[in-house]
């Protein structure tokens, strides 16, 4: 006998769950009980449909039968898990045969979160998903603080450095084949802590922050380097584009951020490789220009600041 229950999702954004199994009875079951209780449901039949729509429709938890034809439940999960982007998704699964000690150690090994045996009664699985749901959310949070700067609410050296491969999407390869950097220095903002203050130096590096964000496009990513040193990735674009971007920047600062201005190294580098016949890892191409445009940016202080160098280097 099955017992229906009404328990919500967590208070939040419409919450999405992705139901995969080769039974079509199963997976209409299952997505009636959850969309009873309010979620979000899309289902598949199995694990290669899952992982394209995982990646798409990113899910707040996926559940997952074992035993599928073609890419089985263990395999659909040990890859859900080495995508960067999906790796986060909680992963639960639902399954009548493989409910053993050998098989549920060997589930979790390669990632899963939970097990829900068949038969199940919508309150045990409801309950289960409810409480995945609330511990992805609350890793989401910390996720978001370890991505962002505390002071200026930017993207983090430390998340900048181990994500750009994502940051500059190399797989969209529309307008210019390059990347570029850009290196942004606060002028003498020593002598804004020494003679106003910490607080008006935090005051300062907030506007600065802002003033960046406010002179650059959508496309492009900011993050805070480090101290009053600031970072521009520009994806698609190659020099011209770098020197105009760098330009605006320095512009804004120089009108917005009173008493300070800044220096700005630029440099961008293509992301074919040397022999023309494949793409060069975005995240090697990032970390050369940042080395080239952390040059210019010293040669842009040593000319007298508040201007803009490019590097000469254009691969």
């Amino acid at each position: 006998m099955r017992v229906e229950t009404s328990r919500p999702p967590p208070a939040g954004a419409t919450v999405k769950i992705l139901v995969v199994d080769d039974v079509e009875a199963n997976r209409e079951l299952v997505a009636q009980d959850l969309e009873d209780a309010g979620y979000a449901v899309r289902t598949c039949a199995d694990g290669e449909e899952c992982l394209t729509v995982a990646n798409s429709w990113e899910p707040d938890v996926i559940l997952l039968d074992i035993q599928m034809p073609v890419l089985d439940g263990i395999a659909t999960c040990r890859r859900l898990k080495a995508d960067p982007k999906t790796r986060h998704i909680p992963v639960l699964f639902l399954t009548a045969t493989r409910t053993d000690e050998e098989s549920v150690v060997e589930g979790l090994s390669v990632g899963a979160n939970d097990y829900v045996p068949k038969p199940y009664t919508p309150a045990v699985l409801l309950a289960r998903v409810a409480t995945q749901v609330t511990i992805a959310q609350q890793n989401a949070k910390l996720r978001e603080m370890a991505m962002r700067d505390e002071l200026t609410g930017l993207f983090s050296r430390r998340f900048l450095f181990t994500s750009l491969d994502q940051l500059v999407d190399s797989g969209e390869r529309g307008g210019e084949r390059a990347v570029a950097t850009l290196l942004i220095d606060v002028d003498h903002f020593k002598r804004v802590n020494d003679t106003l203050g910490h607080l008006e130096g935090d005051r300062v590096l907030k506007t600065v922050a802002t003033a960046i964000a406010s002179a650059i496009r959508q496309s492009d990513i900011v993050a805070r380097y480090g101290g009053e040193e600031f970072v521009v990735l520009l994806p698609r674009t190659g020099i011209e584009g770098a020197a105009a971007v760098a330009e605006k920047v320095r512009a804004a600062i120089e009108a917005q951020c009173a008493p300070v201005t800044a220096s700005v190294g630029a440099a961008a580098l293509s992301l074919i490789s040397e022999d023309g016949t494949g793409w060069r890892a975005a995240g090697d191409v990032v970390r050369e220009a940042l080395s080239q445009a952390d040059a210019a940016l010293y040669e842009a202080k040593a000319a007298g600041r508040n201007c803009v160098v490019v590097s000469e280097t254009d691969d």
